[in-house]
């Protein structure tokens, strides 16, 4: 755990900002990644909003930063070739740029690392926010045409890892549940949403909590988040489907393995990122 008081010279200021001040070497860049992964504490109590102002006198902490990876110029590259490449997903760190911030995504400090346009570089799938895990990521219109399409055929396979709140009957499976957008951003088991389907396997019991190996057959918005929740076995974190109140720091959901094939060679790549650290430290136990 690492510990300040805040200056009266940072009274005021955004909550990512000071913690940049206070800790020599830390950029925004990774302090905005410590928030998001829920490992800054304000006065004794766990904050994730960066612009939360700081007030002299408060106490500031850092309780690890075991989930930061590589800063900006030193992406953890899986596996790469001239046309595209597999990324391992810090969590907490958006791939794609949002509204409120266009360069501060994974995919932008790939591009500073290379000195390439950002728009040179075309996520195959996406992965949200908070998850961590493999991407796959084309570096060519070709190679995006060629990947994108073989994500519509089926040909490219996603095998996720969570952790989720008690374990499904049977232990292996499928749910076939049709989703569909709601207010608020949410996604919804409904009669009249797509089709959707998730293969699911029963890994590791934990007590009360289960390590489930989960496919999506299918690639709608949240729905390996949604699936579970609606099957009562939220994932550990998801602060949106369910299965905030098991105090994971962050969402428990790792893009373990991709399959694809490789553009312009009759071969099918493997790639797998490593279980995080967190998936095993115990901290939601």
């Amino acid at each position: 755990m690492r510990q300040w008081t805040v200056p009266a010279r940072l009274d005021g200021v955004r909550l990512d900002q000071a913690l940049s001040e206070l800790s020599p070497g830390l950029s925004r860049r990774r302090a905005r990644l410590l928030v998001g992964q829920g490992s800054v504490f304000l006065d004794g109590k766990r904050v994730r909003v960066l612009s939360r102002p700081v007030a002299t006198g408060a106490a500031l902490a850092i309780a690890t930063e075991e989930l930061v990876r590589a800063p900006c110029g030193e992406v953890a590259v899986l596996w790469e070739a001239p046309d595209a490449l597999v990324l391992d997903k810090p969590a907490g760190e958006p791939l794609v740029p949002t509204r409120r911030a266009s360069a501060d995504c994974l995919l932008a400090a790939v591009a500073t690392a290379r000195g390439v346009p950002l728009s040179s570089l075309h996520p195959v799938h996406r992965l949200d926010s908070p998850v961590s895990g493999a991407v796959l990521v084309a570096l060519t219109r070709e190679s995006a045409g060629f990947l994108g399409a073989a994500l519509q055929a089926g040909l490219i396979g996603k095998t996720y890892v969570a952790w989720v709140a008690g374990a499904p009957e049977p232990p292996d499976g499928a749910w076939s549940w049709p989703l569909s957008r709601g207010g608020g951003g949410l996604v919804r088991v409904t009669g009249s949403g797509r089709p959707a389907e998730t293969r699911y396997r029963l890994l590791e019991r934990r007590g009360a909590r289960s390590l489930l190996e989960l496919v999506p057959v299918t690639g709608r918005t949240h729905q390996l988040r949604v699936h579970c929740a609606h099957a009562g076995h939220p994932i550990l974190g998801d602060r949106r489907y369910g299965g905030g109140e098991a105090g994971a720091r962050r969402l428990l959901l790792h893009s373990l393995r991709i399959d694809f094939p490789r553009p312009g060679r009759a071969e099918t790549v493997t790639v797998e990122a490593r279980m995080p650290d967190d998936f095993n430290d115990g901290t939601w136990e």
